[in-house]
């Protein structure tokens, strides 16, 4: 392309959802597992004062509160979550999003802001979603291309021996 034109990229933007899977670093280790069974998730990420400082799992559960007989109801998630988080700009490729996602072995990725707000979340099924459909609409647009090319020079071709 001239004139420095750029094929459009998706953005983790385009993409995104936003996160309902959210506890405040305050509440109880109890109460996130509620959270999480009634929201039928893995994981939640933890917020203090509106930023997101850390994320918890079952596997943090288990390891850090059932191993060490923590009491759940006691225990306040931000004291057994798992920090820093990894997380990407709303800005960013996808694919910079799916090669994070891949080499740390995770299936979600918060988006924030400059400032470390939470805007959302991206998954990575959603990014190979988004990442066929845009490979197809690139494939059809090449073979709508290859095809006004070669309707051209067979009239051409027509033209001059006809």
């Amino acid at each position: 392309m001239s004139g420095g034109d750029e094929i459009p990229r998706i953005k983790v933007r385009d993409v995104m959802m936003s996160a309902i899977n959210v506890i405040d670093a305050d509440r109880t280790v109890r109460e996130a597992c509620i959270m999480m069974d009634r929201l039928g998730v893995g994981s939640l990420l933890v917020e203090k004062g509106g930023k997101l400082i850390g994320i918890v799992t079952e596997r943090d559960f288990v390891v850090r509160v059932l191993a060490t007989g923590l009491d759940h109801s006691k225990t306040k998630v931000g004291e057994v979550m798992s920090y820093p988080v990894i997380a990407v700009s709303p800005d960013s490729p996808i694919e910079e999003a799916v090669a994070l996602m891949l080499s740390h072995g995770f299936r979600r990725l918060p988006v924030v802001d400059l400032d470390g707000k939470l805007l959302g979340m991206v998954t990575l099924s959603e990014a190979a979603k988004a990442l066929l459909a845009y490979q197809k609409a690139v494939t059809e647009v090449i073979e709508m291309l290859i095809k006004a090319v070669k309707t051209k020079d067979e009239v051409a071709a027509r033209s001059m021996y006809g």
